[in-house]
């Protein structure tokens, strides 16, 4: 009796309020254990990472990272919760877990901020780096501060240049004459993929001007191929990201020629053709009067052919260009507003400019073509129909400077001495000539960051080798608005470091988490359009529109997130934006709440509460309480596993944890707190919380197992070896659970079988004993026909299921 009431001594003093609970709702004092555990937890945690993992295998969990605004908003805490939540589950699970954060810092909003207060934008930048870091730190999110990087630092852009050079060196930079979009407000070109669907600046909202001038641009298209076909393996686990970006692409099936205009310095028409033998007998161009070189006729009635003419790589022809209406010749196929003039359909143009067709026609072969045109730098390779090159040039100061060198004679080359600062640009360097005077496309950072994670203190290399053993990432968490723009140059620049050797893998991201907005109520004067303040607004008012809308200043709409953690806390904040939606969707702030998650809080802590107060009593152990409850603790812990690390829904784990719960109160707690099979399933639930809420977690663990240590050191409970698993079947982004089986049981289906008229490709599969086998498969034809079609089997086969295993069971006996 010494013994228990010293016990009872030790688990007072190690957590912050008294168990058993008496009259206290845990969920009203969460910030209490927040301030009580986290500068415990926290230090278990760094020096968890002085002891090798258990499993001898890395996670690499890379959340998006932010620009240095100032101001940590409720979104940029979603997709850290997410990530954070996500690296915690991992962890238990025994791997290595790279969890890293850093500063998106270059950018025109620093440069803006400079001009509009007069401070120096690194001042700037790195004053809001310090404020933002604290704001993270506040939210208790388990980052590895230790890999911290930032794109603005020379340690760090010395490798974005150093890629520049090595993409000069493979031929892949090109300095080109072309028309760009031009912002006019920020000043500077922007990248095709910057402009959106009605023609204006991502970021300024300004409509972008069209202007000739001579810009550095990246060959992406010669890799646009490869970056569609790699998709295909990628499309189950990327779901609408690989779409989105697949569309941004294109179809690639068309052959691009770069035909340089005679007489002008870098400039060229981009050709794209079907058939790559048509180039062979080329003589003469057709394009539409909406094409960017038509700018240069003289204004005369249309055909008319241009003051110049382009040089046919492949044959050395010098070939005319011959201008025409945008809808001549509609039922010809036109790529990019061009192609290649056909003396049998273009008689007419043909008569009328006196262009001779040749007596005999050439016949090259597919390889003399391919050969021929990559020797001279002239394309020759297939592509995407509408994909064009990434312009990177920026006109502006604060950027990555562009490490190139005009020399005297009129050439330019790549600096040997890297970094290039922000102070040698458009100076003299020490070999002669002048730096240029650009900067980089801040996509350009972001396009190989996770990559210096790894080794950000490196001076020799951009990673080392064994580094990049770590590549690639597992899991990449983010808004699907940067699913086509910074994720496809993310492919683009993995892709070239492979072919160079730098890294050992093409694809950066083996699997996503897309996150969706976080939306705030927003007031709009139906009159004038203007977004009104909530204080100000009367709610019977029906001149007033209220919608939700994408949180932002101008609005009105937004949610001050250190004032939210001051008034909820850390765990409340994170349970509120996990369990309102599936990562993937948005979220209408003010219509989630908190009743939900106090209930689920304070249910577990009275399971805690009465098993405290039952430990100790003798009871019967019962073989078929035992099965009960053993069952009951396999199906929750595999499916709260299956929706963390499969499903990548975490509210949906949180409901399981709620339905666990549930199972438990049913029991009697005498029992539940005195048998084998019940002490497991109490402790696996606590266990499994903390990845949501980890002070609360850390707080009713220490209270149940005072002399275990922390919670954070305790693995991720692991369902019986003879348990049933689950088979879940994966199509076109619909899952369903189709059956289960014990052990390890292998699943063989037909690749190409046809089902209602759905054929099956791109197969995939998967598997963790004692979780879960999956079967991943995409089907040909329209994906929303056949989801639908999906739908209506795996509903099928459920209500087969649900009618077997009610067969199955025993039947009630009447009392």
């Amino acid at each position: 009796m010494f013994f228990r009431g010293h016990f009872h001594q030790f688990r007072r003093l190690g957590t912050a309020l008294q168990w058993p609970l008496k009259d206290v709702r845990i969920s009203e004092n969460t910030k209490v254990l927040e301030t009580h555990w986290s500068k415990t937890l926290l230090e278990g945690f760094e020096n968890g990472k002085l002891n090798p993992s258990r499993r001898n295998e890395k996670k690499y969990i890379l959340s998006m990272f932010p620009y240095p605004s100032g101001r940590l908003h409720i979104g940029h805490m979603r997709v850290y919760t997410i990530s954070d939540a996500t690296a915690r589950y991992y962890r238990l699970n025994g791997y290595e877990v790279i969890h890293p954060i850093g500063w998106d810092s270059f950018g025109l909003p620093a440069e803006n901020a400079a001009r509009d207060k007069g401070v120096d934008p690194r001042e700037w930048t790195l004053k809001n780096i310090e404020t933002m870091r604290e704001q993270l730190k506040r939210t208790k999110i388990l980052f590895d501060w230790e890999r911290e990087i930032s794109t603005c630092e020379p340690e760090f852009f010395r490798w974005t240049q150093w890629i520049f050079c090595k993409l000069h060196d493979h031929g892949l930079v090109r300095r080109t004459s072309a028309e760009v979009n031009w912002d006019p407000i920020d000043k500077t070109v922007l990248a095709a993929e910057q402009i959106d669907g009605e023609g204006r600046s991502w970021r300024s909202g300004a409509p972008a001007e069209k202007r000739k001038l001579s810009q550095w641009m990246i060959e992406t298209p010669k890799y646009a191929k490869r970056l569609q076909d790699g998709l295909r393996k990628m499309a189950e686990q990327w779901g609408e990201v690989a779409d989105i970006q697949s569309n941004w692409i294109g179809k690639c099936d068309v052959w691009r020629f770069m035909l340089p205009v005679i007489g002008k310095n870098d400039e060229f028409i981009d050709l794209r053709i079907r058939n790559i033998h048509k180039i062979a007998n080329a003589e003469f161009l057709i394009l539409k009067k909406s094409h960017p070189m038509a700018a240069e006729r003289n204004g005369a009635e249309l055909p008319e052919k241009l003051p110049f003419e382009v040089l046919n790589g492949v044959t050395g022809r010098s070939i005319p260009a011959i201008v025409v209406d945008d809808d001549y010749r509609s039922s010809e196929e036109f790529f990019l507003n061009s192609r290649i003039g056909s003396f049998e359909n273009d008689k007419d143009l043909v008569e009328k400019f006196g262009i001779l067709e040749p007596k005999h026609k050439r016949v090259l072969t597919k390889n003399d073509i391919q050969e021929m045109a990559a020797f001279g730098g002239y394309g020759g390779y297939e592509t995407s129909r509408t994909l064009t090159d990434w312009v990177v040039s920026r006109q502006r100061g604060w950027g990555t400077p562009i490490p190139m060198i005009q020399l005297e004679n009129g050439k330019r080359v790549t600096s040997d001495r890297l970094p290039v600062l922000g102070t040698d640009r458009g100076q003299k360097s020490e070999r002669g000539g002048v730096f240029d005077s650009d900067t980089l496309d801040t996509f350009f950072d972001s396009a190989w960051y996770y990559l210096r994670y790894l080794d950000p203190k490196n001076t020799k290399e951009l990673s080392s080798k064994d580094s990049l053993q770590r590549m690639p990432v597992d899991v990449y968490v983010g808004g699907i608005e940067h699913a086509a723009v910074h994720m496809f140059f993310a492919r683009f620049i993995a892709h070239f470091l492979n072919d160079i050797g730098v890294i050992t893998t093409a694809e950066p991201f083996t699997d996503l988490i897309p996150q969706g907005i976080v939306r705030g109520k927003t007031f709009i004067d139906k009159s004038t359009g203007k977004f009104l303040h909530p204080n100000h607004v009367d709610p019977s008012d029906t001149s007033v529109e209220v919608v939700y809308q994408k949180m932002s200043k101008s609005k009105n709409n937004g949610v001050d997130l250190a004032a939210m953690i001051e008034s909820e806390g850390v765990d409340m904040t994170r349970l509120r934006l996990l369990e309102a939606a599936a990562p993937r969707a948005p979220i209408n702030w003010e219509e989630t709440n908190l009743k939900g998650i106090k209930k689920l809080l304070d249910r577990i802590a009275s399971i805690n509460s009465t098993i405290l107060e039952n430990q100790g009593k003798r009871i019967e152990i019962l073989e078929e309480k035992e099965t009960q409850i053993r069952e009951t603790f396999n199906f929750f812990v595999r499916n709260v596993g299956m929706c963390l690390e499969v499903l990548h829904l975490h509210n949906t784990a949180l409901m399981r944890l709620q339905g666990f719960t549930n199972a438990l109160k049913k029991i009697d707690s005498i029992y539940l707190a005195n048998s084998p099979e019940g002490e497991r399933a109490v402790k696996s639930l606590i266990v499994m919380l903390q990845v949501f809420c980890p002070h609360v977690a850390a707080e009713m663990w220490a209270a149940l197992r005072p002399s275990d240590g922390l919670i954070s050191n305790q693995p991720w409970p692991q369902t019986d070896s003879d348990a049933e698993i689950e088979f879940l079947l994966m199509i076109d982004g619909v899952s369903g659970f189709v059956e289960k089986s014990r052990g390890k049981r292998a699943f063989g289906y037909p690749k190409n079988d046809k089902k209602q008229g759905m054929q099956i490709k791109n197969q995939g599969f998967s598997s963790r004993e004692g979780f879960h086998v999956t079967l991943t498969c995409d089907l040909e034809g329209d994906k929303e026909e056949n989801r639908k079609k999906i739908g209506k089997i795996l509903d099928k086969i459920q209500a087969e299921k649900r009618k077997l295993d009610s067969k199955k069971r025993p039947k009630r006996e009447k009392s």
